[in-house]
């Protein structure tokens, strides 16, 4: 038996490849590339909002994919991570409003970090796209560094074992423990943590662990173009915006009761401190 395709269906369909090639688009550019009426194309931006496929952008009258789409394709890296969407996403956007840069938020997995979701897409300062799924080195990159500064002494160790053992050159460092310390004490003193000895070409970036029961569940970063700023002025304008973001995902963390439980199989290691866990102190982590 034959069926007729399902136009509404086909048209959502255009819609949502179209915005799949840009970084976001305003109903009318939609309208014309996907050859459709204004109105329809408002009702389906709508539909597809109401799925949380697609977003209304802070930063104007554009419409945006959402990481609804790339759960649709596939791509989801993160079970056992919704807090991530619901807590940790809202908190990246705004923060990119307010920055302007992009974010980043990554969990570890197998000794790197893997990126979950970004807001490259509603950034208008972003260069790159498509950057869910991507790994970051734990040593060569501030998401790992941060992760490293503040999760417990024995995932730690197992961490710069598995890496030792690694034959990527990235990796060798893990053997020099004075600079393992000192990548430990800049991230633990500036409450971020940066690689400063490490300029990269391109762009740059500060990252911040997000805690929750005394624990590290994901680190988010901020993201600029390396020729901006030296890594001394991000610390100047982009570091206490990066920390309020992370402190009103932990403050919400707190909470939420959609978050796994302190001693869920998804966390598989504890954060402990000869305290007992972390001092509040404004964006600054206190050490026994």
């Amino acid at each position: 038996m034959t069926y007729k395709n399902i136009r509404a269906l086909e048209r959502g369909i255009e819609v949502l490849q179209y915005l799949n090639t840009v970084k976001g688009a305003a109903p009318p550019e939609i309208a014309e590339q996907v050859n459709l009426p204004r109105p329809t194309v408002h009702r389906i931006l709508e539909t597809l909002s109401e799925l949380n496929l697609v977003y209304h952008s802070q930063l104007g009258d554009e419409y945006r994919l959402s990481s609804g789409v790339q759960r649709l394709a596939g791509n989801r890296t993160d079970v056992g991570h919704d807090w991530i969407d619901e807590i940790a996403v809202p908190a990246l956007q705004d923060l990119t409003s307010e920055v302007i840069w992009p974010s980043d938020i990554a969990v570890c997995q197998r000794s790197t970090m893997v990126i979950q979701r970004t807001t490259h897409r509603i950034s208008p300062m972003s260069c790159d796209v498509g950057m869910v799924g991507h790994r970051r080195s734990m040593l060569l990159s501030p998401l790992g560094r941060a992760y490293l500064s503040h999760c417990p002494d024995d995932e730690r160790q197992a961490i710069l074992c598995a890496l030792s053992n690694s034959t990527d050159t990235d990796d060798r460092r893990a053997r020099d423990r004075v600079f393992i310390d000192d990548i430990i004490e800049a991230g633990r003193r500036d409450g971020v943590s940066a690689c400063a000895e490490q300029p990269h070409p391109r762009c740059a970036s500060l990252a911040a662990p997000i805690r929750r029961n005394g624990k590290v569940l994901a680190c988010m970063n901020v993201i600029w173009r390396a020729n901006m700023f030296t890594i001394d002025e991000a610390m100047q304008h982009l570091r206490e915006p990066l920390l309020a973001a992370r402190d009103r995902i932990e403050h919400q963390l707190c909470d939420n009761t959609g978050v796994p439980a302190p001693d869920s199989p998804v966390y598989s290691t504890l954060y402990t401190m000869r305290t007992g866990g972390y001092d509040r102190l404004p964006h600054r982590l206190a050490l026994a």
